[in-house]
């Protein structure tokens, strides 16, 4: 059987359509279909080129920004005390101790090396509530008004940002630190020597030769978690440990007019410790 010249190039036609239409179907189409997975692997691995390039860049600063971190935290940990023995407190509540005015100290204890937790707290007043103050708020509703920082002066909204600071660091993780304990009595003919001493322990200097970076005298961490006073007839407690068994008359006490009266405080101090941080360039430096 002839196959005329038009059933020829038919033929040739459509087998020529039959191969490209196979060849789309197995090597154009897949590919097409991976043309939208293809971009978003191409923008993630763009994204992850971006980062590296950050990094790379941050290596550079790195070494300043540890140094700098190190310096900052070197300061706070020179305002704590190292970590304490029991002697070693003792040692500096008596630097303490000499450096108050006219005081006597016993009873003195030092309580074992252990851990405190710190945390910021704000103070709230007390509201004291009673009937007819009730009252007068259900009569009288004031609805509080919005704060508009716009109006208020610089000092007012100073005071405004130190109250949203303090409010926000409250809410912070507590910080966990070693602490000892040193409890005693302190006795002064004066009243005002021990409000002086308390004033000492507060500022926290026992040895005004350690400086801190500003060059004055360092303060450390140190906490008064308790102090009661009272008064108390000095003469007739020394008149009764100085008394002599041959003198009758040596234990009684002086006549009031030549009474003289004292006072006694009882201390518990707390102080705060930090283990400071090793120099992480240490081992350059002595290279």
């Amino acid at each position: 059987m002839k196959i005329s010249k038009q059933e020829q190039i038919f033929i040739i036609i459509f087998i020529v359509a039959a191969i490209i239409g196979v060849g789309f179907f197995v090597f154009i189409l897949p590919n097409f279909n991976n043309i939208d997975v293809n971009n978003k692997n191409l923008a993630s691995t763009k994204a992850r080129y971006a980062e590296l390039q950050k990094k790379l860049e941050h290596e550079a600063t790195i070494d300043d920004e540890i140094k700098a971190a190190y310096e900052e935290g070197k300061n706070l940990a020179n305002s704590f005390y190292d970590d304490l023995t029991t002697y070693e407190a003792d040692e500096i509540m008596r630097q303490f101790i000499a450096r108050g005015k006219d005081i006597t100290i016993d009873g003195l204890s030092i309580s074992p090396f252990s851990t405190s937790t710190l945390s910021i707290s704000t103070f709230t007043p007390t509201e004291v509530t009673y009937p007819l103050k009730d009252f007068a708020n259900t009569v009288v509703q004031q609805e509080e008004e919005a704060i508009d920082i716009t109006k208020m002066n610089a000092r007012e909204r100073l005071m405004y940002m130190k109250s949203l600071t303090s409010k926000l660091l409250a809410a912070s993780e507590p910080v966990t630190v070693g602490s000892i304990s040193v409890s005693f009595t302190a006795h002064s003919d004066k009243l005002q020597n021990l409000h002086d001493f308390v004033d000492l322990l507060y500022d926290g200097i026992y040895d005004e030769n350690i400086k801190g970076v500003d060059g004055k005298p360092q303060k450390k961490a140190t906490y008064l978690a308790g102090v009661t006073y009272q008064l108390e007839d000095a003469t007739e407690n020394k008149d009764n440990n100085n008394a002599d068994n041959s003198n009758p008359d040596a234990s009684k006490p002086a006549a009031d007019g030549n009474k003289e009266e004292g006072y006694s405080m009882s201390l518990s101090v707390q102080f705060f410790c930090i283990k400071p941080v090793a120099d992480p360039f240490a081992t350059q430096t002595a290279q």
